[in-house]
């Protein structure tokens, strides 16, 4: 028993280790980031900030970082979203912490407080006490933790709706208007939803059960789970080492972005910079860009072999023999596994 439930959890690690880091060594697209970046800035100069935010959030998706973040609350500010931009603000300023950034930090921080006295928060109140009712705002769920409380949203029309299991759907639309306030919307008790009158189904054929023909006793397989689980964790190591290089690499491309922005807000200003400068800030540029690319080459080889390495080593353990016989072919229940920043599959297994 205790040697079924140590082989169980060794897989268990594999699987839970491809899923968690896999994502975030492999993730990002600077080459895109840059790109969108530029757009964005361009865009804040002609005073386009539909498009601007559109550019910002693609390279933030890309490549996340605080200079970005900041812009796309600059942008949302100017289009009235007073909510949307203060998030990114709070967003923007722990992204920087996080990352030693302390002038951005600062910089969000101070934004984020100046336009807090400005929201328009909604309150939104459940009078159904029945479990499993659902709450959602304009199509995206809203947590139990939320209901009642008062949320920063935009100005504008939000539609608020609710349903539950054998319960008519609730949906009604408000039009906040700008400025600080509160305004609140309740849901009333809903009514049960008319009862559905069952359809007869077709009857169960007897002897119908599915068995597979009768297995041989099979060889004892431990060899071949002992160099999984070691060709596995091999691909652990190489994971945690391609996690480590993307950090860097998110690390030197903030810093690429930051002198980008700098220039361009220079540029921008009453006092053109100098030659000197300019010269100083592209070089800044090119040197973080060169070493940036390089952690992400290492990143992304790495982080490919790792998982390589992973499938290989969860193949030799799946596919070990049990020495043991069965008489039904049984698969084993797969249930999905999701969690903050990945999703996966498991599956329970006895060896």
């Amino acid at each position: 028993m205790r040697s079924t439930l140590g082989r169980a959890a060794a897989v268990l690690a594999f699987v839970t280790a491809a899923t968690m880091l896999a994502p975030s060594a492999l993730a990002g697209d600077p080459g895109l980031a840059e790109h969108l970046f530029k757009e964005g800035v361009a865009a804040m100069g002609r005073n386009d900030w539909v498009a601007a935010c559109e550019a910002f959030a693609g390279s933030n998706d890309a490549d996340p970082s605080p200079g970005t973040e900041i812009n796309l609350g600059v942008c949302n500010e100017r289009q009235g979203k007073t909510a949307t931009a203060w998030g990114w603000y709070r967003t923007a300023a722990g992204l920087a912490e996080q990352r030693s950034l302390r002038d951005r930090a600062e910089l969000a921080r101070k934004e984020g407080e100046r336009l807090e006295p400005k929201l328009r928060k909604l309150v939104v109140e459940l009078r159904d006490t029945t479990a499993g009712i659902t709450v959602t705002r304009n199509g995206a769920s809203l947590p139990s933790s939320a209901v009642g409380r008062e949320i920063p949203v935009d100005p504008g029309e939000h539609v608020i709706e609710a349903s539950g299991k054998g319960k008519q759907p609730f949906k009604t639309t408000v039009r906040l208007q700008p400025g600080p306030g509160v305004d609140r919307v309740e849901i009333p008790i809903l009514a049960d939803a008319p009862e559905a009158k069952a359809i007869p189904g077709p009857s169960p054929v007897p002897g119908a059960d599915y068995a597979s023909p009768t297995t041989g006793t099979k060889s004892d397989g431990s060899t071949q789970r002992t160099v999984g689980y070691l060709v596995g964790a091999g691909g652990i190591v190489a994971l945690i080492v391609a996690g480590t290089l993307q950090v860097l690499a998110s690390d030197v491309r903030s810093k690429q972005k930051d002198a980008e922005n700098t220039l361009a807000r220079e540029r921008l200003g009453v006092r053109q910079p100098t030659a000197e400068r300019v010269k100083e800030l592209e070089t800044a540029i090119d040197n973080n860009k060169t070493q940036a690319d390089g952690n992400q080459l290492g990143a992304i080889a790495t982080g490919i072999g790792g998982v390589v390495l992973i499938g290989t080593g969860l193949v030799l353990v799946f596919t070990a023999p049990s020495g043991k016989s069965s008489g039904k072919l049984k698969l084993p229940p797969v249930m999905p596994v999701v969690g903050q920043g990945y999703a996966g599959a498991g599956a329970t297994f006895a060896f």
